[in-house]
């Protein structure tokens, strides 16, 4: 499981960075977005480079990994 963004580190671009994690995660532009909090056109503009990757928005996606890995941690120990 990818816990940070910048774990994906063959690629360079975030751009590419995004849709290989969003890709990896198999989720569509709609349900990332939505788990993400922005809608789904923002975040098909990013991926198309019409608005910039900023550093909030990268934040944004960091914040949603660590929840994600933390549910998942907490799922390996539920029936302990």
């Amino acid at each position: 499981m990818v816990k940070t963004f910048d774990e994906i580190d063959i690629i360079e671009n975030d751009v590419e960075r995004l849709i290989i994690l969003r890709k990896r995660l198999e989720k569509s532009q709609y349900e990332f977005a939505k788990a993400l909090g922005v809608s789904s056109s923002y975040l098909g503009q990013i991926e198309n480079y019409k608005v910039p990757f900023t550093v909030q928005f990268k934040e944004r996606i960091n914040d949603y990994l660590k929840q994600e890995y933390d549910m998942n941690e907490q799922d390996l120990f539920s029936d302990l």
